[in-house]
């Protein structure tokens, strides 16, 4: 059996009063940033993803009158529309796009074409028999990017005008 030495041992050893610990430093700059982030991301990423998926599936196509569709672009409808068959394109993502086709006499494509405003390469250069395309940036500017307008001669007298305007 062993034998514990006791000698130096006088009573039981005192309690020392609880303490708290020391406060922590303060988080630098870097830190605040990063949790802040992280709450915006894990906070922000699954709503923005649920409104995401539920935005509709389908875009909203409408039959809508081509002077109509020209004036929201930005420009003055030709004189003399025939045939005229357009969409509006509606979406709750995007700005509202159009796309149609008309008939024109062929005689007043020349000057419908050089009055439209913001012509990207100057102005437009009409020549011979095949289809022609020329793309525009209308003053609509923030709504309408850009709109692509193709010229097709359809006999002597008479013109097809096709156009597609880009959102962003």
């Amino acid at each position: 059996m062993d034998v514990v030495d006791i000698s130096n041992y006088v009573g039981t050893p005192k309690l020392q009063p609880w303490r708290p610990p020391p406060p922590a430093p303060p988080w630098p700059r870097w830190r605040k940033f990063l949790m802040t982030l992280t709450a915006v991301a894990v906070i922000g990423l699954p709503l923005w993803v649920v409104y995401v998926i539920r935005q509709p599936e389908e875009i909203e196509r409408r039959p809508a009158a081509c002077a109509k569709a020209l004036k929201s672009i930005g420009w003055k409808p030709p004189a003399r529309l025939d045939k005229e068959a357009c969409t509006e394109i509606e979406s709750s993502i995007f700005a509202t796009a159009w796309t149609g086709t008309f008939h024109m006499p062929r005689a007043d494509v020349r000057d419908w074409l050089t009055g439209l405003p913001s012509r990207q390469d100057g102005p437009p250069v009409l020549s011979g028999e095949s289809a022609q395309t020329f793309f525009f940036v209308p003053p609509s500017a923030g709504r309408i990017d850009t709109v692509e307008v193709s010229v097709t001669w359809r006999g002597e007298a008479d013109a097809v005008i096709s156009f597609k305007t880009y959102n962003g």
